[in-house]
């Protein structure tokens, strides 16, 4: 009757269902109760039992009607690392590169390790079956290989061999007997056969499904279940076809996550093969069970943490969440999720070469690359409904979140309509999918619209898009293995391989990645473009504005943060603002192209070519309406940015580079240069100034007091005719003259230490001011404001590239959770010369990557000692396992080392371009040189003045335009027909050049290809890499603490697999037992709790942290394994405070201060200090007298240095640094401190009360950069030093007057100066006063000393001059190493227009 009633009468329109009545006569004595098997009855009927009051039928409805949920666990795969089995070996001789059946090689490791070698094995005979079904090459597989031979071949030899190997091998039958020899399949699918065993009694009634993570795996288990049939004879097991599970023609689905949310029958058992870290999965798989009566089974690994953690999240979901859980088995329509829904970006990932059919539809994310499909697009609308607001709305959980419509008049089946139903404050509402015959289709069909919906109008965030595929094929270490598991195959000659092909002197030549939201932008326009503000601090400063600009880009920028461009030292904030997405026309996109492609010309001063397709942004200009909305305005809200672009500003550039000055009055002459920009000369490529004002107290013939130019004319027309060749006078010789002032140059703006533009003292002509012929000159059609905006842009956008890089990688590896900002600076490189590097942050995460590995070392090792602990710990986080871990995970592709060059500014596909060779007659031609030198500039005539720019250049315009705009394939006719005519009448016939060419590109030099390598690749050092590492690291524990700090260290591929999360280090710690420690001293507990202000929760391990190995019969539960965690610990702690302390502080300087406070000296005067040496165990005369002559020693030294500070007016510094201590004083302070840490169950909260009560007070006051040495010079130099500075100085004056006077310069700076009778006293105060200026203004290295980014960038100038270029030019090397000094000076020698 169930059947029935749920597959014909259910399914019918309710207008068409017919009435039925029923009547139930309980037995005569027995009495009739109304319960959930009734309740049941009534749903299944779709019918009411009368009878029933509402307080009853309310009271069991409260009910709930769970399916019994069941953690059945399995042993781990001991063999899991031995997976290879005969065929596997065989195949991988014929195809050892993996080439031709990558797929196949991956997907039987994986199925090896889920199933056993049986299953493995089968893998291949699938395989066998495709290739059976596809057509391939024939070969004759005699001849022999050969490395020259073609791919194609040699891949068709592949191939068929591994296809007769296939076909000819005898595979084995499963084997479930673990006794046994032949035993060949894992205990968790024994297990699987074991709960499938167990269902038989139900027979018939049978229905089940088994939720595995990868198809493969369900292809291979699917295939062990047919060959077990006379074992499990009631099952007729299935993968994915639906249509016969609902039938009954099969009673056992194997499905991947694609099943998850189908319409799937109600099952009596419900096996979820695989545990998800998903909320959204164990929902569907609680709707897939039929109630009470059915059993939902979760199969977990005995041991494994990772499972634990997962059940554990699902076993405490707050009400609201079951709630909403329930909602979704109760009802298709769901509600929204609260917003505790816990759901990563990537819960788990199938075999994505198996399930993402490149023809479906699908959203992509233009910035991670991301996909949403159909199939989880559902659990994306899950998520952005929880986002929405907070969803912290309780009536929320009530409302449907989707709307069914069904539809007649599709043949014989009915259709349905989904339509979403987004909570309030959604920016948008309802969305409608089209018609599906199934609920679950329209559902997710209606899904996959809304994100369409929200992503093309800006509202999605890329965070919710899944997690995109790695971007390596190198095969990933698994982020956790179970402790009785063994450990992975070594990877050690895969590493190798890969490393050794690229090695030279430490140094490794990595791909330059780009990112991928420009590569994803090329070819996409679907009408709109997506415009993004960018304004800077101050932009409208009257003496110097800057015009917001837009960027138009094809695809939704994500949010980018305001970020600091330098000026002279002095940081300008950038801010981006996302406006509304617009429709534009081809016209108006016709003009916003050239209108780019003016500016970007303009900038670079280079001929820069585009085709419109291949623009992946637009540039368009703001009027001075526009402001910047207020920040507290709704997170939804987009302005509207497209109705504030001047259009006739960007038809005017598009359509010329300049025009001719309104001469007409000189008041028409001041109105026309207003915010003008003034060219000398009629050519596109050529010096520009800012118009200043009109002059009309000076004409042509006036000789200007304030020009030195002119000085040795007698006016300024002579000065013409003397330095302007073809100057043949002008038409008005008293017109005013136009006093104009330099642009600023492009440079590199976000190099904290950049410098102005030096002035030439060799040509006066570069004064501030000059003064112009009106009749000489043009205005640039790009405003002054405009203008100035625009030479930001360099700048700018490699910011943002750097930005995207950032977002790409965060999403890539580490699900987002580092802040994005630290993630920045953990990427960048010194080198860079940005405003933050990974230096500092490098610091922490190599502190917390000890701290990290020595916990797990001694958890999971509890008999090593402390000098095998320090090994294993070595091959841990030594710079060359972090480098291998680092380059199999991707991550150098995506370090910043180099430091950006204005100079080769190239927006993404542009190209300079060069204009083919001249006819030459056949008698007269000759191949050129290969080695040529670049080709002049084509836009800077040949019979040009070499003096100067000097100041009209009416004469020179012919050659210019002819070779410029005639022969630009990018630039229609129209860009230059205007100029053209302007100054047609000016042009000599005899200047005109033939542009008649040969088909011949002309050649590129050596510097070309040198910039193009310089743009795609990078060298780096192996240490740089293994310090990014730790430094991303950093990033993430400042991000969110320790626990995503692991997860972070789990995704670079650094080997710590036994641990799943820092809680599971106490539940799996051996600790000796308290019978076995020494006894301690009265009063040790009580005297050491009131020092720190924490109790002791395991004394015993107080005793063995005080244990000292002379003690007989206590050699193993000394304190050497407790002193080897505390190490780490203290390490952690100092690194951490003296971090959070001096916030800005010079990595070199934090160093200097680590190195101090956790020295075997520094530690051993603290240890008597708080009294810990009292307490210590031990059975040796030799150290009882030591440390009571250390004591002595030191109390003396103590007082002494106490005298001499109050003398000089100084803090007591570190008075027990000449004295020899006894180790074991350093060591016991460390292993009390590991002993706390294990006694708290692992937590920090012990040691790091022990560390602000004892040791915190202690490093105030006696370790600062002040106190740091009785050297206060030589710390002052190492500081330097650390930082690369060499221009410092100590300046010494001595007279009879001033017998000691001492000046400390640093970059023509004076830091500090002090006088005393002696020059070595007064040196010393000098230097302490200047280490307390640095420690007051932390800045001010970063603001002054640019040493290190000019040496390291000159190293690398060289360094890839010599290895790119066979035949290297040292003349030409030492050139590109000045010019890169000049570039970091700022110098105007080189960024010039």
């Amino acid at each position: 009757m169930a059947r029935i009633m749920l597959e014909f009468y259910r399914s019918a329109l309710r207008d068409e269902r017919p009435r039925i009545l029923g009547i139930i006569t309980p037995a005569i004595d027995t009495k009739f109760y109304y319960d959930v098997s009734i309740l049941k009855l009534e749903k299944l009927l779709d019918a009411t039992v009368a009878g029933i009051s509402s307080e009853m039928r309310d009271e069991v409805m409260a009910l709930p009607d769970k399916p019994n949920e069941l953690v059945i666990f399995y042993d781990p795969h001991l063999q899991m690392g031995k997976v290879d089995t005969p065929l596997l070996r065989q195949l991988r001789q014929i195809d050892p590169t993996m080439e031709c059946f990558r797929k196949q090689f991956k997907g039987a490791k994986h199925v090896g390790h889920e199933l056993g070698s049986c299953a493995s094995d089968l893998v291949w005979r699938k395989a066998l079956r495709e290739m059976d079904d596809s057509d391939l090459i024939h070969v004759d597989d005699d001849d022999e290989d050969h490395p020259e031979q073609d791919p194609t071949i040699r891949a068709a030899k592949i191939q068929q061999r591994v296809r007769n190997t296939v076909k000819n091998w005898i595979f084995a039958m499963p084997n479930l007997d673990y006794t046994s020899r032949g035993y060949n399949v894992t205990p968790k699918l024994v297990k699987l056969v074991q709960i499938l065993k167990a269902c038989e009694p139900q027979g018939d009634g049978f229905r089940g499904i088994v939720f595995v993570q990868r198809r493969v795996v369900a292809h291979a288990l699917l295939d062990i279940l047919r060959v077990l049939s006379d074992y499990l004879v009631f099952l007729r097991p299935q993968q994915d076809l639906l249509e016969d599970f609902r039938i009954g023609s099969t009673n056992l689905l194997i499905a991947t996550k694609f099943a998850e949310d189908l319409e799937v029958p109600a099952c009596s058992c419900v096996i979820r093969f695989n545990i998800f870290e998903s909320q959204v999965s164990y929902a569907y798989a609680r709707a897939r069970c039929r109630g009470g009566d059915s059993h939902l089974i979760h199969m977990a690994e005995r041991g494994n943490d990772v499972h634990r953690r997962v059940l554990s999240d699902i076993a405490k979901l707050d009400k609201r969440m079951q709630k909403w859980v329930d909602s979704i088995v109760d009802s298709p329509e769901s509600s929204a999720p609260p917003s505790s829904l816990s759901e990563t970006p990537d819960p788990y990932r199938s075999d994505s070469d198996d399930e993402e059919d490149e023809g479906d539809a699908f959203v992509k994310d233009p910035t991670t690359s991301g996909r949403i499909h159909a199939y989880n697009a559902t659990t994306v609308i899950y998520r952005f409904a929880a986002s929405v607001n907070g969803n912290t709305d309780e009536s929320l959980s009530s409302r449907p979140l989707f709307e069914f419509q069904q539809l007649r008049g599709y043949g014989s089946r009915n259709m349905h309509i989904c339509t979403v139903i987004l909570p309030p404050g959604s920016p948008i509402r309802t969305v409608s999918g089209p018609p599906y015959p199934t609920q679950s289709a329209a559902r997710r069909a209606a899904c996959l619209q809304a994100c369409e919906e929200l992503f093309y109008k800006g509202y999605l965030e890329y965070k919710l898009f899944p997690r995109p595929p790695p971007v390596t094929v190198r095969q990933q270490r698994e982020s956790y293995v179970s402790p009785a598991m063994l450990e992975e195959v070594s990877d050690k000659d895969d590493d190798d391989a890969y490393l050794s092909k690229q090695k030279t002197s430490g140094t490794r030549s990595y791909p330059r990645r780009q990112p991928d939201f420009w590569v994803n932008s090329v070819g996409v326009f679907h009408g709109r473009l997506y415009p993004t503000a960018i304004s800077i601090e101050g932009y409208d400063d009257p003496l110097s504005p800057h015009q917001p600009l837009l960027i138009l880009t094809r695809l939704p920028l994500p949010p980018i943060e305001s970020f600091k461009l330098f000026f002279t030292g002095v940081a300008r904030n950038v801010h981006f603002q996302i406006g509304a997405p617009f429709d534009v026309s081809e016209e108006q996109l016709n003009l916003l192209h050239k209108y780019t492609l003016r500016v970007s010309r303009t900038v670079a001063n280079k001929p820069f070519i585009c085709k419109s397709d291949e623009l992946v942004y637009f540039i368009a200009p703001l009027d001075s309406q526009w402001n910047s909305p207020d920040s507290s305005v709704h997170k939804w809200y987009l302005p509207d940015l497209a109705s504030h672009i001047p259009w006739h500003l960007v038809a005017s550039a598009a359509a010329n580079w300049v025009v001719a000055l309104n001469r007409d009055s000189v008041e028409s002459l001041v109105e026309d240069i207003r915010d003008a920009v003034i060219q000398d000369r009629w050519v596109e490529f050529t010096r520009r100034y800012e118009a200043v004002a009109v002059r009309p107290d000076l004409n042509p013939l006036s000789k200007p007091d304030d020009s030195p130019r002119e000085a040795h004319y007698e006016n300024l027309v002579e000065y013409c005719k003397a330095r302007r060749k073809g100057f043949e006078g002008l038409e008005d010789y008293d017109q005013p003259l136009i006093e104009v002032s330099r642009l600023p140059i492009v440079t590199n703006l976000l190099n904290p230490t950049s410098r102005p533009a030096a002035e030439s003292k060799k040509n006066p002509a570069k004064c501030k001011f000059r003064h112009l012929i009106p009749e000489l000159c043009c205005r640039l059609t790009l405003p002054a404001s405009t203008l100035r905006m625009a030479l930001l842009l360099p700048s700018i956008t490699r910011r943002l590239d750097d930005i995207l890089l950032v977002k790409e990688l965060n999403a890539k590896f580490f699900d987002h959770c580092i802040a994005e900002h630290f993630l920045h600076a953990a990427i960048s490189a010194p080198s860079a010369s940005v405003e933050f590097d990974y230096e500092r942050l490098e610091l922490l995460g190599d502190a917390y990557l000890k701290y990290l590995s020595s916990i797990y070392l001694f958890v999971t090792n509890p008999t090593l000692h402390e000098g095998a602990l320090h090994i294993a710990r070595q091959r841990i986080i030594s710079n060359r396992s972090l480098l291998k871990n680092a380059d199999r995970s991707g991550l150098p592709q995506y370090i910043q080392s180099k430091p950006f060059t204005s100079k080769a500014w190239q927006p993404p596909n542009f190209r300079v371009f060069r204009p083919p060779r001249p006819i030459i007659p056949d008698e007269e031609y000759h191949d050129p040189d290969e080695d040529a030198q670049v080709v002049p500039n084509p836009d800077v005539s040949t019979n040009e003045p070499k003096q100067d720019h000097v100041l009209a250049a009416a004469a020179d315009t012919p050659q210019a335009v002819t070779h410029t705009d005639r022969n630009s394939p990018s630039l229609n006719s129209n860009l230059t027909n205007n100029v053209q005519t302007t100054v047609k009448d000016k042009i000599p016939t005899s200047t005109i050049v033939s542009t008649c060419t040969r088909d011949r590109p002309m050649p590129i030099s050596k510097k070309a290809k040198r910039t193009q390598d310089d743009i795609n690749v990078q060298w780096l050092g192996d240490k740089g890499v293994a310090d990014v590492a730790e430094a991303i690291i950093g990033a993430a524990y400042i991000t969110a603490g320790r626990e995503v700090a692991l997860r972070v260290t789990k995704a670079m591929n650094i080997p710590v697999p036994h641990i799943d999360r820092w809680t599971d280090f106490a539940r799996k710690t051996l600790a000796p037992p308290p019978d076995v420690s020494a006894p301690l001293k009265p009063g040790t507990v009580e005297h050491l709790e009131e020092a720190i202000g924490h109790s002791f929760k395991r004394p015993h391990l107080l005793a063995q942290a005080l244990t000292h190995a002379s003690i007989q019969g206590h050699e193993t539960t000394c304190y050497e394994r407790l002193e080897f965690i505390g190490d780490a610990i203290l390490d952690f702690l100092v690194i951490r405070y003296i971090f959070n302390r001096d916030g800005q502080l010079s990595p070199g300087a934090l160093t200097l201060l680590k190195g101090a406070m956790v020295s075997n000296s520094t530690l051993a005067a603290v240890c008597v200090y708080s009294g810990v040496h009292e307490h210590l165990i031990f059975e040796s005369h030799s150290i009882a007298s030591s440390i009571q002559a250390y004591s002595e020693l030191l109390d003396s030294a103590r007082k002494a240095d106490e005298a001499r500070a109050k003398i000089e007016g100084r803090l007591p510094g570190q008075y027990w640094v000449d004295i020899e201590q006894p180790k074991v004083l350093s060591d016991v302070l460390e292993s009390v401190m590991g002993a706390i840490y294990v006694s708290d169950n692992f937590s920090p909260e012990g040691v790091e009360a022990f560390f602000d009560s004892v040791l915190k007070p202690f490093f105030d006051r006696h370790i600062t950069l002040r106190t740091l040495s009785h050297h206060p010079t030589k710390i002052l130099f190492e500081l330097f030093q650390s930082r690369g500075c060499q221009e410092f100085l100590i300046d010494k004056h001595s007279d009879s007057e001033t017998p000691g006077f001492v000046t400390l310069v640093c970059h023509d700076i004076i830091l500090a100066s002090a006088e005393d009778p002696t020059a070595q006293f007064a040196a010393r105060k000098a230097s302490f006063l200047a280490l307390d200026a640095l420690e007051g203004d932390v800045e001010f290295m970063s603001r002054t000393c640019s040493c290190r980014s000019i040496n390291e960038a000159k190293k690398a100038a060289k360094k890839a001059a010599t290895k790119n270029v066979p035949e290297f030019d040292e003349a030409e090397a030492d050139l590109e190493m000045r010019i890169v000094e000049e570039m970091a000076l700022g110098s105007d020698k080189v960024a010039g227009c």
